[in-house]
């Protein structure tokens, strides 16, 4: 017989399934509630659903009388990716079996304010701190019993900015929400639940305190929320010779990065240590091995069912503005095949949008970035990252990785694998040891429970697919001689880059031909659906119809798009049959 498990508020769609952690993080939240517990943090990896846990969490509250409107707080740059389509918003509900709620988006301006019977608003932190922003959302907070779900809450240390003008802000209940709820700084999180523990020497150690928490490992015990990681960790050994006594100092970067933690005053390693990364035989010793990864994954991977999918996608992360400027020109000079761009913050606006939307689109290979592309950005093709900057604390190191690790699904199983390139001056090595391991002991989990005796379904979803153990290993190591002469060059003597090069299937490479023909078979059968679902429901549109409406679109005709312009006519067009209208 099967167990009736309810959650107050919400009736998923038959063909829905929470995912576990979602679930279990919604029952307790109804447990606490009950108890009278307002305040709570859930920690989700990237890419585990945060949105539908938010709009899911405010549908228990409100069922439960806790509070009957919602406000989510999110950095400006997640506001695109995560919050900002309607539709997807709308579909969530839908598929939770949520009440149909209203929303309106806050960031510039205060139209919330005048249809006050919208029970949801997505907010900006940044609108949040302007005057009349905050001003127009205490109108609307001080209206009903509000909850407040603070996005990204590792931005949130107790004294900011941001914090200070959500707590300008009346709310009944609040829920945060992050991958990393830890500060490099140390400081304890705004609004959520700490234990403090006293140490023999008289010190104190806060620490969160998670109502649920989904990690790495149970992630990947789980399957299909994000990539494996490969690591590939270059380590230098530079030759320096002081001008005036002629003294020569040799050491590698991992040995430079301990000495710069020891002496601060050692300028000249530490300006060597800086300046070495703008320097070409530093960028091809680390990049050329990136781009040779990119270019053998772009060969072989295909999709679950044998049939061509997006293009993977590399990532830089670099020091400075002027750093990735000079890397982009280094990239392009030895990378011309490539179509590689940057943003930046000296980059205006608009033409990083135009930018960033080019790259989310698959037209651009490689992104050259400072920070730019951070939490919320989900772009799945990004399988390659190459790390130049100098960040070594965990909780960002993470956010930057997690950048390339959301699993893609159109990919097969061996082809979500993200691979990171690094300097061993970083000391990132125990951190990306650390990662390799959750990831294959959540795999083995995996594989374990895939031989037990499935558990007692439940009547509020269903269990989900099966899945196959993958292989999950550590790049290799490799170390690079660098020498530094007086006048400021460099020469190396490097070893061959070992890592793992996957076979290629079929013995070449990818066929364009024959993407292009089943792209267009694809839009041609998709035009034939949505012609024949909207003749359904009453319009008069003919197959011919909905092409010239792609041709306007698009101002190309199917027969002569590009790979490109077919999967974003394909793309459309899976939208319009999603809407059921042409548009």
């Amino acid at each position: 017989m099967k167990r009736s498990v309810r959650l107050p508020g919400l009736h998923p769609a038959p063909d829905f399934t929470f995912r576990d952690g979602q679930r279990t993080f919604l029952r307790k939240l109804a447990a606490a509630y009950e108890r009278g517990e307002r305040h709570h943090l859930g920690v989700f990896v990237p890419g585990y659903g945060k949105t539908l846990i938010a709009l899911a969490s405010f549908c228990v509250a409100r069922a439960m009388g806790v509070c009957d409107q919602l406000v989510v707080f999110v950095p400006r740059g997640n506001l695109r990716d995560q919050y900002a389509d309607p539709q997807e918003l709308a579909q969530m509900l839908q598929w939770i079996g949520g009440p149909r709620l209203p929303f309106s988006i806050a960031d510039s301006d205060a139209v919330f304010l005048k249809n006050r019977d919208i029970p949801v608003v997505i907010a900006t932190y940044q609108y949040a701190c302007g005057s009349s922003g905050n001003q127009a959302l205490q109108q609307y907070c001080n209206q009903g019993d509000t909850l407040f779900v603070l996005d990204e809450i590792h931005h949130l240390p107790q004294e900011s900015a941001w914090s200070d003008a959500v707590d300008n802000l009346s709310h009944e209940a609040l829920i945060g929400l992050s991958g990393t709820p830890i500060r490099s700084d140390g400081e304890p999180l705004f609004g959520v639940p700490h234990d403090t523990i006293s140490h023999d020497d008289g010190t104190e150690s806060t620490f969160y305190r998670a109502l649920h928490e989904v990690s790495l490992r149970d992630a990947h015990a789980e399957g299909e929320i994000l990539k494996r990681v490969e690591a590939h960790v270059v380590d230098y050994t530079i030759t320096m010779q002081e001008e005036n006594s002629g003294e020569t100092v040799e050491c590698t970067l991992a040995e430079l990065k301990n000495d710069i933690s020891a002496d601060t005053a050692t300028l000249d390693r530490y300006f060597a240590r800086r300046n070495l990364r703008f320097h070409d035989v530093y960028l091809d010793t680390l990049i050329g091995p990136a781009v040779g990864r990119l270019q053998s994954k772009r060969a072989q991977h295909r999709g679950k069912h044998g049939t061509a999918v997006r293009n993977h996608q590399m990532l830089v992360i670099c020091m400075s503005n002027r750093h990735a400027a000079d890397v982009l020109d280094f990239m392009q000079r030895r990378y011309g095949w490539l179509s590689v761009t940057r943003i930046g913050q000296d980059v205006p606006p608009q033409e990083r949008e135009e930018r960033l939307d080019a790259y989310r689109n698959g037209e651009v290979d490689v992104m050259v970035q400072v920070d730019m592309i951070g939490e919320g950005t989900d772009i799945k093709s990004i399988s390659v990252i190459a790390k130049l900057d100098l960040v070594s604390a965990r909780s960002k190191c993470l956010q930057q990785i997690f950048r390339g690790m959301r699993y893609f699904a159109p990919w097969s199983e061996d082809a979500n694998v993200c691979d990171v390139f690094a300097s061993g001056d970083l000391g990132l090595s125990d951190t990306l040891n650390w990662m390799t391991r959750e990831v294959q002991e959540g795999i083995r989990t995996r594989k374990e429970n895939a031989n037990r005796t499935p558990p007692e379904k439940t009547t509020e979803d269903s269990d989900r697919s099966g899945w196959s153990m993958q292989q999950v290993s550590e790049g290799s190591f490799e170390t690079h001689r660098v020498e530094m002469e007086n006048s400021g060059r460099l020469r190396v003597r490097r070893q061959a880059f070992e890592g793992s090069q996957p076979s290629t299937p079929g013995g070449n490479g990818l066929d364009v031909k024959a993407r292009e023909e089943a792209l267009r078979k694809e839009c041609s059968e998709l035009a034939s659906s949505l012609a024949f679902l909207l003749q359904d429901r009453g319009k008069s549109i003919h197959i011919r119809d909905v092409h010239q409406k792609a041709k306007e679109r698009f101002r190309v005709k199917q027969a002569n798009m590009s790979i490109q312009q077919l999967e974003k006519k394909k793309k459309w067009l899976e939208r319009c049959t999603q809407m059921k209208r042409l548009f």
